[in-house]
């Protein structure tokens, strides 16, 4: 592969793997979210099972489980400043009816949003403010329940305001040497 996967310069990439590593490590939500398939020793085995970096619909033939799906955003630029973009980060919990009631005294999706916002709201770990801006209960069909958390951050518009697309530039480069190549000829 032509480019470095492993050292990907993307802002929405680096703050997924920020956020997957605060919900597997966090120890309530690997308790609440009570995977059976899953040894409490290995909670990063939680991501891709219990934990998806997308918003994923549990499909009817799934296992009853409870699962915790986000995403990240680009809303635009901000009015007031160009070099500022605005963000969201949104989180939908999804629980099985079946496994909705807990020994908290509240329902399961209800304890995941109280946690989730208890970790993010005015948390500064993906590098500004993050602010909860809506949560809304909700259901899929008959069998999951759901809470949506959304929360909005700002963050810089390029981290290398300056930056030229690298692969690009290469093959400017490359053709250019080329021409002058053929027309010594």
């Amino acid at each position: 592969m032509k480019r470095d996967i492993q050292n990907v310069d993307d802002d929405i990439i680096r703050k997924k793997r920020i956020i997957e590593q605060a919900l597997y490590s966090d120890p309530d939500i690997v308790e609440v979210l009570d995977d059976p398939d899953i040894d409490p020793s290995c909670p990063e085995d939680l991501l891709w099972s219990s934990i998806w970096p997308f918003i994923r619909i549990p499909g009817t033939q799934d296992k009853s489980k409870s699962y915790i799906t986000f995403s990240i955003g680009d809303m635009g630029l901000s009015p007031r400043n160009e070099v500022i973009k605005n963000q969201y980060v949104q989180f939908v919990i999804f629980v099985h009816k079946n496994l909705a009631k807990t020994n908290y005294g509240m329902a399961r999706h209800d304890c995941l949003g109280y946690i989730l916002k208890d970790i993010f709201h005015l948390s500064n770990m993906l590098g500004s403010q993050m602010n909860l801006v809506s949560s809304a209960e909700g259901a899929t069909d008959t069998d999951y329940i759901t809470r949506t958390l959304k929360f909005e951050l700002t963050a810089p518009n390029s981290p290398q305001p300056y930056k030229t697309n690298k692969y690009e530039r290469d093959s400017i480069v490359n053709n250019h040497d080329r021409r002058v190549k053929h027309e010594s000829v």
